[in-house]
């Protein structure tokens, strides 16, 4: 008995541990300045498209379905000006209020009304080791691995979103 005591105090010494450290290591919240279609974001230097690849701005929101794209596709849905995001940059779009409510999805809705709630996983431009990539889920999956907003690796085939920014105002 003295034994399981024991090894559930270091159990919870090193979860309460580490729930400090990923809390206290986790997203802000940002504040961004809307332009129309842009929303800008002073702390990162980053300017977003508020609407996804394949959605169109109105005053309104954004119209139209989000298509999905394997990864190496998606590197090619920019231009001169616009990019897919690095993981880091696209992370720093979830809201860590949201997300540790369970809110799907997880970031400004007000700032970009294009990201919905059902299957928000967006690749980023950071590729894996082999045929696999990273990619970031903004909204609450089903309970298990991989179910929280976050960044994730998983295949270049797989057909994700796509969210496009450039830095600078």
């Amino acid at each position: 008995m003295g034994t399981f005591i024991k090894l559930a105090i270091v159990v919870a010494v090193i979860f309460g541990g580490w729930k400090i450290y990923h809390n206290k290591h986790k997203a802000h919240a940002h504040v961004f300045e809307v332009h129309g279609e842009e929303a800008y974001d002073p702390i990162t230097d980053l300017t977003w498209k508020r609407c996804s690849v394949g959605q169109t701005w109105s005053a309104s929101g954004c119209a139209k379905g989000i298509p999905g794209y394997r990864w190496d596709v998606a590197q090619h849905t920019g231009d001169d000006k616009w990019r897919v995001p690095s993981d880091k940059e696209l992370a720093t779009l979830i809201d860590p209020v949201k997300a540790d409510k369970g809110e799907s999805p997880a970031v400004d809705t007000t700032v970009f009304p294009g990201i919905l709630s059902d299957g928000a996983t967006y690749w980023t431009s950071t590729h894996g080791s082999g045929a696999k990539a990273w990619y970031v889920r903004f909204s609450q999956g089903k309970k298990g691995i991989g179910s929280d907003p976050g960044v994730y690796m998983q295949s270049e085939l797989n057909e994700y979103s796509v969210h496009l920014v450039h830095s600078g105002r």
